[in-house]
């Protein structure tokens, strides 16, 4: 498991060192004063305010939400890599309730 974190020294303290140490977590920090240098985390920051915006109707309760998105964001195809991400993570597509549909789709009546 990795964290990407900016160099705040809530996160860089001898304490929270050891802690990632402890638990097998890597600590990647960004550049000092750079907050564009973690393009990507911004970019998956951003998109997941706009899914938060678009499917909440109440703002807020939009935590209760949030597990629901995360699943749809971690479950929806990459364009570049045609894979999930969290395929990438675990090397299986994740079960739901549609998966028996998708998976064996009914014979076509024609």
């Amino acid at each position: 498991l990795a964290i990407i974190s900016d160099r705040d020294p809530r996160f860089t303290s001898n304490f929270w060192t050891k802690t990632w140490q402890q638990y097998g977590t890597r600590l990647h920090l960004s550049m000092a004063y750079h907050p564009q240098s973690d393009g990507r985390t911004e970019r998956t920051n951003q998109t997941m305010e706009q899914l938060i915006c678009t499917t909440c109707t109440d703002p807020a309760q939009w935590e209760y939400s949030l597990s629901l998105i995360e699943f749809a964001y971690n479950y929806a195809p990459s364009a570049t890599t045609t894979q999930s991400s969290f395929f990438f993570n675990y090397r299986i597509d994740p079960t739901t309730p549609l998966s028996p549909l998708i998976e064996n789709p009914a014979p076509s009546l024609l």
